[in-house]
């Protein structure tokens, strides 16, 4: 059995080389030059676990071990203009190749570390670094072995979430919300420890625009988004960071209509349902799929038992400033904050309209 495994470890490994070479064909050259002058190119972080998961490579992130950036640098320039604008943090970019190229960082600690650019850190250091053990996995380019200092591959086989190390986790709160997002797209869930951290780490400084990342991945990269939702009701974080979907719990609905449980349930079963639906373009499809987690945050303040039967009569108006207040926490988009808040207002009327048999120019004015 061991033997199967590592053919197939193997054979993943060469497939995923194969098709990076073929999408970028100069990546081959540059490492065997790096090797030439002693240096180590490893795969690393996102892409190496998107082998494992048969996942299309989006990123390619490429560490370079025993060479300083200087002398990457150089390599880099040989085959076209070399972008620095990560170049305090050790990332520099080929202006015709989409892929980072980097040496290793070993920052201090705290929430603002100095960067200290360390070509001669252990790998192990380096994977030490990173924010889960599945990301902190590398392939060697040269010899095209995995690196897994921390069992990576097998968390991601047996679908857990575990920090390398977890007071260097606890310091980046951003990390948070990665697992967030990690719980939905993968559907994995922290060990044990992992998720005692989670429950009562600091969240506090993450700016809007690093939160809205990682919802929108949430989102846009996940079958059920509502998994990561539904991990932060769990782990009792759900009031502090969406007050306005936490009021849905517990919130009854008339069972003719929603057989499926409270308001909180029929946002999640809804917001799994909206990602079905793909518009090809990220900005419409995010409309629809917050629209869908708002659509019904009014029913939180509206809902009254009428002649016997659960009511939330005006619960779309109402959700209007809710659902403002919800999304300026997620999002900086202007456009997309007052485009929800319209689904959010008119939601009800397609409903009614068929209802109604209403005309095609009822439908045309909505």
């Amino acid at each position: 059995m061991a033997g199967t495994k590592s053919t197939k470890i193997d054979h993943d490994i060469q497939r995923a080389i194969s098709t990076i070479t073929v999408r970028y064909p100069l990546i081959p050259t540059i490492v065997q030059q790096i090797h030439e002058r002693g240096g180590q190119a490893l795969l690393i972080g996102g892409a190496v676990r998107d082998i494992f998961l048969n996942v299309d490579i989006k990123d390619c992130d490429i560490e370079i071990h025993g060479l300083a950036l200087a002398e990457l640098e150089a390599v880099l320039r040989a085959h076209g203009p070399v972008d620095l604008v990560g170049k305090s943090y050790g990332v520099l970019r080929l202006h015709i190749l989409d892929v980072d190229w980097s040496v290793p960082r070993s920052d201090s600690v705290g929430r603002k570390p100095e960067v200290a650019l360390n070509p001669f850190l252990s790998i192990k250091e380096a994977c030490a670094r990173r924010d889960l053990t599945i990301n902190a996995m590398a392939i060697d380019l040269i010899t095209h072995q995995l690196i897994d200092p921390f069992n990576g591959l097998a968390d991601l086989e047996r679908a857990i979430l575990r920090a390398p190390d977890i007071e260097r986790f606890v310091e980046d709160p951003l990390r948070f919300f990665r697992v967030m997002q990690f719980v939905g797209r993968f559907t994995m869930y922290p060990d044990a420890t992992l998720q005692a951290r989670c429950m009562r780490m600091d969240i506090r400084g993450v700016s809007i625009e690093r939160i809205a990342q990682e919802f929108e991945k949430l989102f846009l990269k996940s079958e059920r988004p509502s998994l990561g939702i539904r991990w932060l009701k769990d782990i009792g974080r759900l009031a502090e960071i969406l007050p306005e979907l936490h009021a849905t719990i517990g919130i009854p609905q008339d069972p003719q209509w929603h057989p499926e449980g409270d308001v909180f349930e029929h946002t999640m079963q809804s917001i799994d349902a909206a990602v079905r639906v793909d518009y090809k373009d990220s900005d419409r499809s995010l409309t629809l799929y917050y629209a869908a987690l708002c659509h019904d945050l009014g029913k939180a303040v509206t809902t009254r038992l009428i002649d016997d039967r659960w009511r939330s009569l005006g619960h779309e108006d109402a959700g209007v400033p809710l659902a403002k207040q919800l999304l300026k926490r997620l999002t900086l988009k202007k456009d997309l904050i007052h485009d929800v808040c319209i689904l959010v207002r008119y939601h009800m009327l397609p409903g009614q309209f068929v209802q109604q048999h209403a005309s095609l120019a009822a439908y045309r004015r909505l």
